[in-house]
This record gives structure tokens, sequence and C-alpha cells, in this order.
């Protein structure tokens, strides 16, 4: 799985390095604890290195060698000494307790079963102080997504060394089992320049709810957004706030 992802940290800055919606929300949120902050799947920074630059205390993990490679390098460019550590979010062991963990940008759905979804939360529980919280978010199932799978976008991306488009396609490989794969392609001047895909499990609300009940949280707020709107509607992400017993 790791080499999957290594192959993604290549472009994974010239792809989502520029996506700012959630970066208010986990910034505020982490301010608000005075303890260690964790970021799960903090990939190659793009939130992870403004936690440092805040001033707060994070450590890192990611499943990804070259995506810890590059946050690495990027932090010590801006003069940041990052603690990260390549690991499973299923079964990383780290000797401490966490005030909040943070998985942002829907990582974790890459959990595909429901095992995996199981010792995911029960790994975090054990790594979370008492009241500490959990903090992530990823879309809900969208009928109008669904629909949409099998179907290419396109998408401009210009850098300083060129303009880029990047083709993407969705679609289900277990129906049953709600596992989707999106196959990306990058091309440069017509030509092919990278490729890639991952996959993903979508997840409901209520079935997260029993998720949680499961592996013995309690207490949780879900809301429809980074604004902490209500959630009313399948097209709102979902901002799950889950408080450690």
């Amino acid at each position: 799985m790791s080499s999957q992802y290594d192959e993604w940290a290549k472009v994974y800055d010239m792809i989502y390095g520029n996506y700012k919606d959630d970066l208010a929300f986990y910034l505020e949120e982490a301010k608000k604890t005075n303890g260690k902050i964790l970021e799960v799947a903090c990939g190659t920074g793009r939130i992870y290195i403004e936690l440092l630059k805040q001033g707060m205390s994070a450590v890192g993990i990611d499943i990804s060698e070259e995506m810890i490679t590059t946050l690495k390098k990027k932090a010590r460019e801006n003069n940041l000494n990052p603690e990260v550590y390549v690991a499973d979010m299923r079964n990383f062991r780290l000797n401490e307790k966490f005030s909040i963990i943070i998985v942002p940008f829907r990582s974790f759905l890459y959990n595909l079963t429901t095992d995996d979804q199981l010792k995911t939360l029960l790994n975090f529980k054990t790594h979370l102080l008492p009241g500490g919280r959990l903090i992530l978010n990823f879309f809900y199932p969208d009928i109008e997504r669904m629909m949409s799978f099998g179907k290419e976008s396109e998408d401009l991306i210009v850098m300083d060394n060129g303009r880029y488009v990047l083709r993407e396609k969705s679609f289900f490989v277990d129906e049953v089992n709600q596992t989707i794969e999106t196959v990306a392609a990058l091309f440069k001047d017509k030509e092919l320049f990278w490729r890639g895909a991952y996959r993903l499990a979508l997840i409901y609300k209520r079935e997260f709810e029993l998720l949680l009940r499961l592996t013995g949280f309690g207490k949780w707020l879900v809301y429809g957004g980074f604004d902490k709107r209500p959630l009313t509607s399948y097209k709102q992400e979902m901002v799950w706030i889950v408080e450690n017993p």
C-alpha cells in the first residue's frame, strides 16, 4: 500500500498543494489545546507544516516514505524541525498520548474494510488522552457524485514550469462494500507526465456513528462543513469532532 502513495508524492503538491478550504478550521481547532497534536496521514505537510509555523507541538505520521521525505525537505526550507514517522494508521505505536488527533482531507476513507476502520478508531482511542478530541472530515456519499462515476473530469494546473492537464475518473470496484477507485493522469504538452490511482470506502453518517459506538466513543458532533453549519444535505462535507471519554 505504501508504494501506491509513494507514487502520489511525486505530484501531490502540484495537484493539492494549494487546497486551503480546511486549513483555517484545523488550525483553529488545534489552537484550542495546550497539549500535543497528532496529524494522521500528514502527507507532504500541507497542514502539518502550518501547525509548526504557528509554534504548535505536533507529531505527524504517514504510510508513504516518499511523502514523509518531501515533508522533511519542505520543513528544512522553512527552518522547522518536524517530528514525523512512516506509519500505518491502523497499527502505529507511539509512546505518548495526544490532546488532539486530526485526520484531514478524507484520509480515514483509505480504510477499505470494516475491520480496518475499527482497528484505526481503536488505535486513535489508545493514543488520545482522556477528554482528548479526534477531528476528521470526509464527504457524504453523494448520489450525484455516484451518477458521474465512469465519466472523466479535466482540470488545468498552471505551474512555474508549465501547464498541466489533470484527468480523473472514479468508479466502483466493489458496490456491495462501497469501495471506489479513482484513476488519475497528468499530461504536459499533451504527453503523459504521470499516472496514479487510489481507493476509498464510502461511509454514511449513521454508519460512522455505529463505528464510533463500537469503539467506545460516546460523544461527538458532526457538521456540514468547515464553518460548522448544520449537516442537512448529502452535498455537504461531514466534519466530525469526537471526544474521548
